[in-house]
C-alpha cells in the first residue's frame, strides 16, 4: 500500500516573472512607479533652466537733428542712421533742419533738459545717445531751453565729422540683428 502521507502531491513551483525574487505583482508595481518618479526627477534636474530676460521698458526721447556743417542732407542722413533708436531708447525725431552757423567741425550733442534731479547734470537720454554714437559725456553740452515748445529732449548737430557717426550707428544696428 501506499503511504497515506504521500497522497497529497506537493504542488510544483512554476516560474513566473511576477514571483521572481519573491516580489510579487505589487512589488513590481512599486518598483515601476519608483523608476518613473526617478526618471521624472532626473529629467527636471537635467533640463536647462530657461533664462528670463529682464527688459526695461523702452523710453521715447524727442530728438532734434540739425545740420551744422553745411553739407546738403547731413541732418537727414544722420537722423536716418539714428532711427529707430538704441536698445532702451526710441528716438522721436521731430525736426531736421539747419543751424544758423554752418561751421561745426565736430558732431555735437546738446542736452535740452538736464537731469531730473535738477543739479546741473546731464540727462540719461543725452548720455545714452552720446554713448551710442561714441561721443564722450564730457563732450555733451547742457543747454536747457527756456521755452521748450517742441518738447525737445536732445539736439544732435551734425558736424563735418558726421559721416563717421553714421558708419558707427549702421555697424551697431547690423551687429544687433
Amino acid at each position: 500500500m501506499k503511504n497515506p502521507n504521500n497522497l497529497r502531491a506537493k504542488p510544483k513551483k512554476s516560474f513566473s516573472l511576477f514571483t521572481l525574487s519573491g516580489l510579487g505583482f505589487s512589488g513590481w508595481a512599486i518598483v515601476f512607479v519608483a523608476c518613473v518618479i526617478i526618471v521624472f526627477v532626473v529629467s527636471i534636474l537635467l533640463t536647462p533652466k530657461k533664462v528670463q530676460r529682464v527688459e526695461k521698458p523702452l523710453t521715447t526721447v524727442t530728438v532734434q537733428v540739425l545740420n551744422g556743417c553745411g553739407d546738403g542732407g547731413a541732418a537727414s542722413a544722420l537722423a536716418e542712421a539714428m532711427l529707430p533708436g538704441n536698445g532702451s531708447l526710441l528716438y522721436d525725431i521731430i525736426e531736421k533742419g539747419e543751424t544758423k552757423m554752418a561751421s561745426f567741425e565736430r558732431t555735437t550733442i546738446v542736452d535740452r533738459r538736464g537731469s531730473s534731479t535738477g543739479n546741473g547734470q546731464l540727462s540719461d537720454a543725452a548720455k545714452e545717445i552720446a554713448q551710442s554714437m561714441g561721443i564722450a559725456d564730457n563732450d555733451v553740452i547742457l543747454l536747457k531751453l527756456e521755452d521748450n515748445i517742441l518738447d525737445i529732449d536732445v539736439t544732435v548737430i551734425a558736424g563735418q565729422d558726421y559721416h563717421k557717426y553714421i558708419d558707427k550707428l549702421k555697424k551697431t544696428k547690423e551687429a544687433s540683428l
